[in-house]
């Protein structure tokens, strides 16, 4: 449990940090980043909870309650950000980078825990 907690905390530094820096990059954006951060920190957090779960519990299935994951955050991704990024027609870089630098930092936490578990 306490590795879960550490991995957790890490995920609480690493998110804020992240939004601060895009802000500073993208100051127009702060409505999307904000709920790009939020979604993407909720659904880290409950996929760190799930791989722990699984973990110890679930070993057979571990994989796919990875991927379970990853698939919710690119459903998200496609139902309520792709379609607001697309509504000019275009998808440029920093509307790319708005969904899916959150979702790669939550996703490099998930990826270390499950590294964890095998090593």
């Amino acid at each position: 449990m306490k590795k879960n907690v550490f991995h957790i905390v890490l995920l609480l530094i690493l998110m804020p940090l992240g939004l601060f820096i895009q802000l500073e990059l993208l100051p127009a954006s702060s409505q999307f980043l904000i709920a790009s951060y939020g979604i993407n920190l909720v659904l880290a957090v409950i996929a760190l909870f799930l791989l722990a779960w699984g973990i110890h519990h679930k070993k057979e299935n571990l994989a796919s309650l990875y991927l379970i994951t990853v698939a919710l955050k690119l459903i998200i991704y496609f139902f309520y950000f792709h379609p607001r990024f697309e509504m000019d027609g275009v998808l440029t870089r920093s509307e790319f980078f708005i969904f899916f630098t959150p979702y790669a930092i939550g996703l490099l936490m998930e990826i270390v825990v499950l590294a964890r578990r095998y090593r």
